[in-house]
């Protein structure tokens, strides 16, 4: 089994919202490395139950030393939810808490199976679960130069996204891109080194936007939080932590858009960010905010 490193961001603030109840039943939407379900776990009574999901088998496999007889783990989409609860409580069940982390997990950046990494020479595979048909490797070198820039400029607010697109478009028709390293190389050659974040890889807007595309994220997070709403009891709480601009968007219209429907209330206004502390020990939780929403009748 490879080792499936990853620190869980926020988990003290994560916890308080949820306010772990020791008969109570609750859902971890990201299993990633396990740190928010092992948290749950250890607070939970025998009566208690912690629903994980994930889509990458790499994140049950490492999560299967930590199984309980408190934890049902389901390899899924959190899109799916609705249809995994039922499948799991054969009945309509609702829950004290939901938690969902929409970020990449240290190890799916460190395997060199897939192709977030930028020095990946192996792999441009960016799907968060088994291979999918239009995977990264596709889009990059089937989307006309057109599809490539709108994506780029939307999904990674990227600026340089016209010369990105033609520089791959350009590069493709000598050979395929078929690494992760080269398509990191080809991005940053479209961007003049004197733009060049001092912070980030140039690479890291086009490949968040490229990974949202070969995942569908937007779409399905819209789904997932109408489905998990509607699966919280009268004083649940669905806790999310994003790490993209267009993300947090979206969860912050639809957590108001609920508000204003006279069931839920924001626990938070507007979005909480690590500590200083964290984000010295944990980079990767920079750039987290986490909104919570309660039902409240």
């Amino acid at each position: 089994m490879k080792n499936y490193f990853h620190t869980p961001v926020m988990l003290e603030e994560v916890i308080k919202f949820l306010d772990v109840k020791v008969d109570g039943n609750y859902i971890d939407a990201t299993l990633g490395g396990g740190g928010y379900t092992k948290k749950i776990t250890s607070l939970l009574g025998d009566d208690g139950r912690a629903l994980s999901i994930d889509l990458d088998p790499l994140s049950l496999e490492n999560f299967s030393q930590f199984k309980t007889k408190k934890n049902i783990v389901v390899n899924d989409n959190f899109v799916n939810i609705k249809k995994i609860v039922l499948e799991n409580f054969k009945k309509q069940i609702f829950f004290d808490g939901i938690v969902a982390d929409l970020g990449l997990s240290s190890a799916q950046l460190d395997d060199e199976e897939r192709g977030f990494s930028f020095n990946n020479e192996k792999s441009l595979d960016m799907a968060f679960g088994p291979k999918i048909e239009n995977d990264t490797f596709w889009i990059v070198n089937n989307y006309k130069q057109f599809e490539l820039e709108n994506i780029i400029k939307e999904y990674g607010e990227e600026p340089w996204a016209k010369k990105i697109a033609g520089r791959i478009v350009e590069e493709r028709k000598k050979n395929k891109i078929d690494n992760s390293k080269k398509l990191a190389e080809i991005i940053s050659s479209a961007i003049p080194k004197k733009f060049w974040s001092k912070r980030i890889n140039p690479a890291t807007k086009t490949f968040q936007a490229l990974r949202m595309e070969t995942n569908n994220e937007l779409d399905v997070l819209g789904i997932f939080l109408e489905d998990a709403s509607n699966l919280l009891k009268v004083g649940g709480c669905l806790v999310v932590v994003s790490f993209h601009s267009l993300e947090d968007r979206i969860v912050k219209r639809f957590f108001k858009s609920k508000k204003e429907s006279g069931n839920f209330e924001l626990v938070n206004k507007k979005p909480l960010v690590a500590t200083e502390n964290e984000t010295k020990n944990n980079s990767r939780a920079r750039s987290a905010k986490l909104r919570v929403l309660k039902r409240i009748k």
